[in-house]
């Protein structure tokens, strides 16, 4: 039997950071509910993502409360979960992997946008280059362990996952090598 929740996360826009809570059905990622595939709710398969008990502060420092939100996808820079495990689906369960499981090697970026400076760990498979992560599908790129710095306002904020809008991508780093990758 699916359950599903509604999922606190926090987007980042060009001038925005928009807090509330968007619906996740347990089986799903937020990668999947952000990229529109394979998506149980109607209204996230579409271009805008449904939020609950928004929170919009804006770049002027004034802040907005709404009951509902429909923000446009191609729009948010970053999506931002503070729980390690909430924004993952199937992939979470302990125990055996579903088929097909790929076992992936990780590598430190640096990615910028217009308006951020991301650092995290990226996951790609074996023999698969970052520049090739970049131009798979989905839209959104996965990232652990991640670090955000507001380029305007050197604001700081760390978050176990971000899903970052490929679209808005200007440049990205690959740093170091973890030891998986030695």
């Amino acid at each position: 039997m699916e359950t599903s929740e509604w999922l606190p996360v926090k987007l980042f826009t060009q001038s925005q950071s928009i807090s509330g809570f968007v619906f996740h059905p347990q089986e799903d990622r937020l990668l999947d509910i952000l990229s529109s595939t394979t998506v149980k709710r109607v209204e996230n398969r579409g271009r805008f993502l449904e939020l609950r008990d928004v929170r919009i502060q804006n770049s002027d420092g004034k802040e907005e409360l709404l009951e509902d939100a429909l923000i446009n996808k191609d729009s948010v820079h970053l999506a931002a979960t503070f729980d390690a495990d909430s924004a993952r689906g199937i992939g979470a369960k302990v125990g055996a992997r579903p088929y097909p499981y790929t076992q992936k090697q990780t590598s430190r970026v640096i990615i910028r946008t217009s308006t951020y400076v991301v650092s995290g760990d990226i996951y790609r498979a074996n023999n698969q280059y970052v520049w090739q992560v970049l131009e798979d599908m989905p839209s959104f790129l996965p990232l652990t362990s991640v670090v955000i710095l507001s380029q305007a306002s050197k604001a700081k904020w760390e978050a176990p996952f971000v899903a970052v809008n490929k679209e808005q991508i200007i440049s990205l780093e690959n740093t170091v090598q973890k030891e998986s990758e030695k």
